[in-house]
C-alpha cells in the first residue's frame, strides 16, 4: 500500500461532495483509536486516515459504527467551528462511510502520544496539561459532543499544546447513554448505560485523567479512593466525584477554579440555517389545525444546560475554504444561500396548500 495513489470520492463536513487524489505514505498509530490508521497525502497536505478494511468489518462489525461516531462528532465540530476551529480538537475534513472501505481523513495530529510527554512534566507543565484538558472539554460541550473515552491515550501533546483526538466513541448530548464504550475511565451513569447524554459526562474521566497526571494511578474503572490526594486535587475535584452527574460542575467551572481560559469563542449553530423557514411553516401549521410537535433530529440540542451559550447566528461565518482542489467557489455561499432561500419557500407554499 506504501505509495500507492488512488482517487477517490467524499464529503467534507458541509457535505459538499468531491473527488481527491489520495497518496499512501506510511502506517500510523494512535494509542486511543480502535480503527486502521494510515498517513496520507492530499494537495501536499499529510491527514491521518482512518478506515475498516473489508476484512476488519467482516471480523467485527462494530467497527462501521465507531467510525460513524467519529463522522457524527467531526462533522458537528466542523460545523460550529468553522475557521474558528479550535487547535485542541482534532479536525476531521472529509469522509466517506457509503463505500466497501469506509474511511474519514483528519488533520494530522499534533506533537505526540501525551502519555510520553507527561513524564518529563514539571509542576508547571502539568498545570498547563490540565488547563488545556479543560479548554478542549469546553470546545466540545458548546458543541454538543461528549468525547466518551477521554484518557490519557486520546491526548497529544505539542510543547505546551494538548489536542483530543479519536472521537470513535463520541456521543451527543441529549441522545441515550449507550451502556459500557471504550474505555473504563467513564462515569458511572456511562458505564451503566442510563439516562441521557450529558455536557459534564466527560469530566469524571478528565478528573481521573488529572488525578493520573499528578499521581501516577491509572484508573481501573472503580470509584477512586481519595483519601491520600493531595489538598489541591481534593478541592479541584471533589465537586466531580462527590455529586451525581446533574449536580456536578462544567468543565468552564474548573477552568474558572483554575484561572484557566473559559472565553467563549466564535461558533454557530447549523441548525438555525433553516430555522427561520420552519418557524414559518410550523406558524402557518398552528393555524389550520392547531401546534405542531417539534422536529427530533440526531443533534438536537439540551437545552437545559445552563453553560452552553446561544449560538451568535447574525453573522455566521464562510464556511471552511481548504487548499488547491478542495477549495470552494467563490460564489458557493450565495448559492447556497439562494437554495435555502428556495427551499423555504416551496416548503411554505406546500405546506399551505396541502394544509388549506
Amino acid at each position: 500500500m506504501v505509495g500507492q495513489s488512488e482517487v477517490v470520492r467524499c464529503r467534507d463536513v458541509m457535505g459538499v461532495l468531491r473527488e481527491i487524489t489520495v497518496d499512501d505514505v506510511n502506517e500510523f498509530v494512535s494509542p486511543g483509536s480502535v480503527l486502521q490508521q494510515r498517513l496520507v497525502r492530499v494537495n501536499q497536505r499529510v491527514y491521518v486516515r482512518k478506515y475498516v478494511s473489508r476484512a476488519a468489518g467482516r471480523q467485527n462489525p462494530r467497527l462501521y459504527e465507531l467510525l460513524e461516531n467519529e463522522v457524527r462528532a467531526g462533522t458537528r465540530l466542523g460545523q460550529v467551528f468553522h475557521d474558528a476551529y479550535p487547535r485542541e480538537l482534532a479536525r476531521l475534513v472529509a469522509y466517506n462511510v457509503d463505500v466497501e472501505e469506509p474511511f474519514v481523513l483528519l488533520h494530522e495530529y499534533i506533537g505526540e502520544p501525551a502519555a510520553g510527554a507527561v513524564t518529563r512534566f514539571d509542576d508547571a507543565r502539568r498545570r498547563r496539561f490540565e488547563h488545556e484538558l479543560l479548554r478542549a472539554l469546553w470546545l466540545t460541550a458548546l458543541a454538543g459532543v461528549v468525547h466518551g473515552a477521554v484518557t490519557m491515550d486520546v491526548v497529544r501533546w505539542d510543547d505546551g499544546r494538548l489536542q483530543l483526538v479519536d472521537f470513535e466513541f463520541a456521543e451527543r448530548i441529549g441522545e441515550p447513554r449507550r451502556r459500557g464504550g471504550g474505555s473504563l475511565a467513564r462515569s458511572p451513569e456511562q458505564l451503566a448505560g442510563t439516562g441521557l447524554v450529558d455536557t459534564r459526562d466527560d469530566l469524571w474521566a478528565a478528573g481521573l485523567l488529572i488525578r493520573e497526571l499528578h499521581l501516577g494511578v491509572r484508573s481501573t474503572g472503580a470509584r477512586p479512593d481519595r483519601d491520600h490526594d493531595p489538598e489541591r486535587l481534593r478541592a479541584l475535584l471533589d465537586p466531580v466525584f462527590g455529586n451525581p452527574v446533574e449536580r456536578r460542575p462544567y468543565a468552564a467551572d474548573l477552568l474558572d477554579m483554575l484561572r484557566g481560559d473559559s472565553r467563549v469563542p466564535a461558533f454557530t449553530n447549523p441548525d438555525a440555517v433553516i430555522a427561520a423557514g420552519r418557524d414559518m411553516f410550523e406558524l402557518v401549521s398552528r393555524g389550520k389545525r392547531g401546534p405542531v410537535a417539534p422536529p427530533v433530529g440526531d443533534w438536537q440540542d439540551q437545552s437545559a444546560d445552563t453553560h452552553k451559550p446561544q449560538a451568535d447566528t447574525s453573522n455566521p461565518p464562510e464556511a471552511w475554504k481548504p487548499a488547491g482542489s478542495w477549495s470552494l467557489p467563490e460564489a458557493w455561499d450565495r448559492r447556497v444561500v439562494t437554495v435555502v432561500a428556495a427551499f423555504v419557500i416551496a416548503l411554505l407554499i406546500t405546506g399551505m396548500v396541502v394544509l388549506s
